[in-house]
């Protein structure tokens, strides 16, 4: 029994000896485990807890996207990236790098962490203390190629941490995560304290606040070398400016990560458009010819028809200095606003990107407004009109081609051309007789000249042919051709003329509205079309009076 006993109780002995060991084995590996996972255990970014604005769609960041960034840094290429969320965001991202001052070898760009958890993770040779990556990335309508602008975007940056030797050799991370808004101006992400991060705030930029030479996270994406920020405005892109403090004198090899945490996407309207110079190629030394019969003017279907043409030949040029609204087409509100782009190769063009929120329930009532801001007058005349009707869709976002197109003012559609013909006043006048219609005449007593008219008799009679070309490709709707007779004392006449028979047209004249045979007074038409690339031609015969008044 002793024996037993004893055998027993060195069984017992045993086997609790083993317990004891793996009780304690198991606790080890316990402790090892959580220190691993705490040195992996990155922490959520506050920022990502935000609810999206109305109309918004949550997005986040799906892990195979980090792929995506390593292949668009790879080939400077926008590449198309995915959510997490149901619903379609239309995101693709150009990831650059831009390097300054950094070492040609020992750099590379790869993806650190875990399936579940992956980053962008940069590593260069910085050569002193100037040496600075800028890590930029570019959000584009994967629709239209168009900027996309995102709002609550949440980022984290891994790895800011330092190793100060003590001749001053090594690294003292500083990152600052800046965007871009509508208004093109630079903002800093707002920083998202976490709690077992070391990383702080300082108005360049985030670094750690140990005070230990040497802090060095060396694992992937730890919780105590993470920055998050969180940029609550809308953003087209976002940069990572990755350098040092002056805490060091010889900076080595640097190592950086970042994630995107989480974003959201409010649908967004574009218009879009150009504001061009409709002179259909023909340059301004030949902007006064009316001919349309030969010459540059002749067969041009691209000058002065409302359409931007910029297949050559006679392409057509943007032009600047205009301002382009859209707004409210009743009371005139104003959703947005854009000056022309003013140099080439895009000038004269402009877009318009508004979120769906700032129409909202305006959507049918939208219109473009086109002013020109040009303090020389140097393109006065519109080929079109500067108010343009978008015809809205709810699930059409891009509205481009709106354009608007001026000219010079000598090459305004309308040309009159006025010749003058000395008669004795005969009332059976033929005013279309080739005889005193030629070509090139310069005597206005033979026939009709646009020669000036010298020693004129009192009592003869002066003949008006007046021609009206449309040199353009659209038709001249309500024309009205005016023309007052002299009379003594008005604007230095020494006379007073007045309407001569033969009587006027009635296809062109209304007689209502005309002086009488024989009166003094204005002459004009009626209201007339002149159609594309056509013209018309007015006359009228007038007595010229003696010095005193009829």
């Amino acid at each position: 029994m002793y024996q037993t006993q004893r055998f027993v109780n060195v069984i017992v002995s045993q086997l609790f000896g083993e317990y004891i060991y793996r009780m304690l084995a198991l606790m080890t590996a316990m402790i090892f485990l959580t220190i691993s996972n705490s040195s992996f255990a990155l922490a959520p970014n506050p920022g990502a807890n935000l609810a999206c604005p109305a109309s918004s769609t949550k997005g986040i960041f799906d892990n195979s996207n980090y792929t995506k960034l390593k292949e668009s840094f790879d080939t400077n290429t926008y590449q198309p990236m995915t959510s997490t969320s149901s619903l379609s965001i239309p995101l693709k991202i150009k990831m650059t790098i831009e390097d300054i001052n950094v070492n040609t070898s020992g750099n590379n760009t790869t993806i650190t962490g875990t399936s579940a958890n992956p980053a962008m993770d940069i590593n260069r040779n910085f050569k002193d203390l100037t040496s600075r990556s800028d890590i930029t990335l570019d959000f584009q309508n994967t629709g239209n190629s168009d900027s996309l602008y995102l709002n609550n975007v949440a980022i984290s940056a891994f790895d800011i941490d330092k190793s100060i030797g003590s001749n001053k050799t090594g690294w003292d991370d500083l990152v600052s995560i800046t965007g871009i808004t509508r208004n093109n101006t630079k903002i800093k992400g707002t920083f998202q304290r976490l709690s077992g991060s070391s990383v702080i705030e300082l108005a360049n930029g985030l670094q750690t606040s140990s005070t230990n030479a040497s802090f060095n996270c060396t694992a992937a994406l730890d919780t105590n070398c993470q920055g998050s920020v969180l940029f609550s405005e809308d953003i087209r892109s976002v940069t990572f400016s990755y350098t040092n403090t002056n805490n060091v004198t010889t900076p080595t090899s640097q190592r950086f990560q970042f994630r995107v945490d989480s974003y959201c996407y409010t649908p967004q309207y574009t218009f879009s458009g150009i504001v061009f110079n409709d002179n259909g190629g023909i340059t301004d030394a030949n902007a006064t010819n009316a001919n349309i019969t030969t010459g540059p003017y002749a067969n041009n279907a691209n000058y002065f028809n409302g359409i931007f043409d910029s297949a050559t030949p006679n392409a057509e040029a943007g032009i600047p200095s205009s301002t382009v609204e859209l707004t409210h087409c009743t009371n005139g509100s104003v959703y947005g606003s854009q000056l022309v782009d003013g140099s080439t190769p895009t000038i004269g063009q402009y877009k318009i990107n508004v979120p769906i929120t700032t129409i909202s329930g305006n959507t049918n009532n939208l219109c473009l407004v086109e002013k020109n801001n040009n303090t020389g007058n140097v393109y006065t005349i519109r080929t079109n009109s500067n108010k343009k009707v978008i015809a809205f869709a709810n699930t059409t976002y891009h509205y481009p081609d709106n354009n608007f197109g001026r000219v010079i003012a000598a090459n305004v559609a309308l040309v009159l051309k006025k010749a003058q013909y000395i008669n004795n006043c005969p009332t059976t006048l033929n005013y279309t007789d080739p005889a005193i219609n030629t070509s090139g005449n310069n005597d206005p007593r033979v026939g009709f000249s646009s020669a000036s008219i010298n020693d004129l008799v009192p009592g003869q009679c002066i003949a008006y042919r007046i021609t009206a070309t449309n040199r353009a490709n659209i038709v001249i709707s309500d024309f009205v051709m005016r023309d007052v007779l002299q009379k003594k004392g008005v604007n230095g006449a020494q006379v007073t003329s007045v309407l001569a028979n033969p009587p006027l047209s009635t296809t062109d004249y209304n007689a209502a509205e005309n002086p009488a045979i024989g009166a003094n007074g204005e002459v004009k038409t009626r209201t007339l079309t002149i159609n594309a690339r056509n013209n018309r031609v007015f006359y009228f015969n007038t007595k010229y009076g003696t010095t005193a008044n009829p």
